[in-house]
């Protein structure tokens, strides 16, 4: 079955199909979150709230062939109540660790990709929510900005505002952060 007919089945009732559902995005929402927080024990609880809420409102959805758009909007502002309760606490792993725990979910290729890829993410957490999550649904869930607009709950100019000011801030931070680290070259 393709995504529309799963979402068809499990707004009839049919559980086997959720859990088709949730096993075909499963992964992809973990990594997103994780992305966002740094944190994957907060990513898997998130996704399984987000989950949670997608199957008890999934009802409401009336054009299933959006719930891909439906679904990471309902993900990304379950991400961000969580995050806004969790800002007050000081992380515990630093960016190196985060780096290798995504390099185990992704597999990492080089030691040179591991630096650049490491500059890279620690210059997106340096970005506020807003650009961090249009970056990454832009990039690593490759969401067309028409798409992000909806999951954002924005207009499509915002989106592509944020993508433009999200990769100059960080083509900056980077050519500084390439300054002061030679060894964290990263290609913009």
């Amino acid at each position: 079955m393709d995504e529309i007919e799963l979402v068809k089945a499990v707004q009839q009732g049919n559980m086997k199909a959720f859990e088709d559902l949730f096993e075909s995005d499963k992964n992809r929402a973990i990594k997103t979150v994780y992305l966002m927080t740094g944190h994957k024990q907060m990513a898997e609880d998130i996704v399984q709230e987000a989950f949670t809420t997608c199957y008890l409102s999934i009802g409401k959805l009336k054009k299933p062939e959006c719930f891909k758009t439906w679904f990471f909007k309902l993900l990304t502002r379950t991400a961000w109540r969580s995050i806004k309760k969790e800002r007050s606490l000081v992380p515990t792993e630093t960016i190196s660790e985060l780096i290798e725990e995504a390099h185990l979910i992704e597999g990492a290729k080089s030691l040179e990709s591991r630096y650049e890829y490491e500059a890279l993410y620690e210059q997106i957490l340096r970005l506020d929510y807003p650009l961090q999550t249009t970056l990454i649904l832009y990039y690593y869930n490759e969401l067309t900005v028409k798409e992000i607009a909806k999951v954002m709950g924005c207009f499509e100019g915002t989106v592509k505002s944020r993508l433009y000011t999200a990769r100059k801030r960080l083509k900056l931070h980077l050519l500084e952060q390439e300054e002061t680290e030679p060894r964290k070259v990263v290609r913009v």
